[in-house]
């Protein structure tokens, strides 16, 4: 849930050098668990790699599933046969090694793989992590819930002028906030998270401890909270990251329609996209291996939902990528809305990555994810999604994109 604004700065980046076809994967909207549990090869003793000559099982899987037609390379490594993407594929795999990059990464067009990699990484089972390993993607989530957002807007359930005492009527300094507002981190609002200190009145840092535990933060305490908060501006004249602003878009959902936040992200997106494996507020799905250096998993699901909970993986992010910017999950004038960046900082879950990219970064105790599209003329949407761990992660999915990048100029 932390903020991470990405250090790579994608201006004027045109992949159109890149002729490369890549790989046809299955529909991205039938995406399933088809050989899932076989994706993880046969590997070596070492962690190190996954050799193509004893790699049978995982030949079958690269046959059958997302990653069919795709080479398999050492250190579970599946990139396209094009020699077109020779210079790319080099130079990320690379990178990778270098970094000793230890999480999963997927390059993709709307046509098919590029690359999918799972390098040094193992699932809870012991086997090599595979595209639908599970991760904690963080803050990611945030488009999903900026996505509902619009849905309801869209249903006439709600407008981008609706304040927030129109749902939070005790909240006197909310009389000005707009759902845009929010969505946009334009209100003004304290971060219930990574300015936790102010938002609950903190004398000792380490009293935060209590909020984050499981479910150790009820609505009534949050909204009790921020009653009593002063507004850091006049909404609507800075761009400010909050957290905050996504829980309450959350917890608006849940008044509008009736149900959990978890069920209704299930009802309008994870089930009609067929993203199986994908969860909110979820406890004890994860397949990946947390970080053991930075606390474990995420144990803060209910209180952080609409701003951090959901679980997911590289071939369900895919599928909601190219669902969403391929106009099936919200009209063409909500996607816009969506990029419509403020002040250049922020749309509706959405970082400008430079003038030709966008996405949104995810962080929690044990993981960092990217979601990152990339316009492109001849190539259309580079979709670069990642997930890895919090100590080492971010410089490793930050050289790999760099690389990738650089091997396309």
């Amino acid at each position: 849930m932390r903020k991470i604004i990405a250090s790579i700065l994608i201006t004027a980046v045109c992949l159109g050098a890149c002729s490369c076809t890549a790989a046809t994967g299955t529909d991205n909207s039938t995406i399933t668990t088809t050989d899932a549990t076989t994706a993880a090869a046969t590997s070596e003793t070492s962690k190190e790699s996954i050799e193509t000559s004893s790699a049978e099982t995982t030949a079958a899987y690269c046959d059958s599933g997302l990653l069919k037609g795709l080479k398999i390379e050492k250190n579970n490594i599946f990139v396209t046969e094009d020699e077109d993407c020779e210079k790319l594929l080099r130079w990320v795999t690379a990178s990778a090694k270098e970094k000793n990059y230890d999480g999963s990464v997927l390059i993709a067009t709307d046509d098919g793989i590029i690359l999918y990699g799972g390098p040094n990484a193992k699932t809870t089972t012991g086997d090599p992590v595979d595209p639908y390993t599970v991760y904690e993607i963080g803050s990611v989530t945030k488009t999903f819930t900026a996505v509902e957002i619009m849905k309801l807007i869209e249903q006439g359930k709600l407008s981008l002028d609706d304040k927030l005492t129109d749902f939070f009527p005790k909240f006197k300094n909310g009389k000005n906030i707009t759902i845009a507002n929010l969505l946009n981190m334009q209100s003004g609002i304290p971060d219930y998270v990574n300015d936790s200190m102010t938002f609950f009145k903190l004398e000792n840092i380490n009293d935060f401890e209590k909020y984050y535990s499981n479910d150790g933060l009820s609505d009534e305490e949050f909204l009790d909270y921020l009653y009593k908060n002063k507004l850091l501006f006049e909404p609507g004249t800075e761009v400010s990251y909050s957290n905050t602003n996504y829980h309450l878009l959350a917890l608006i959902i849940e008044k509008i329609e009736g149900i959990s936040y978890s069920e209704t992200i299930k009802r309008d997106i994870f089930d009609p996209l067929g993203m199986e494996h994908s969860s909110a507020t979820a406890y004890g799905d994860e397949t990946s291996i947390p970080d053991e250096f930075a606390g474990g998993y995420h144990t803060f699901q209910n209180g952080s939902r609409g701003a951090g909970d959901i679980h997911s993986c590289m071939a369900d992010l895919l599928i909601f990528d190219r669902a969403l910017f391929g106009g099936r999950l919200v009209s063409e004038d909500s996607l816009k809305t969506m990029m419509d960046f403020k002040k250049g900082e922020y749309g509706c879950a959405l970082f400008p990555y430079g003038e030709h990219a966008y996405g949104h970064s995810g962080s929690v105790t044990s993981y960092v994810t990217q979601n990152v599209v990339i316009e492109t003329e001849s190539r259309g949407k580079i979709y670069f999604i990642a997930s890895t761990s919090t100590v080492r992660g971010p410089a490793c999915i930050d050289e790999m994109l760099h690389k990738a990048i650089g091997a396309l100029e």
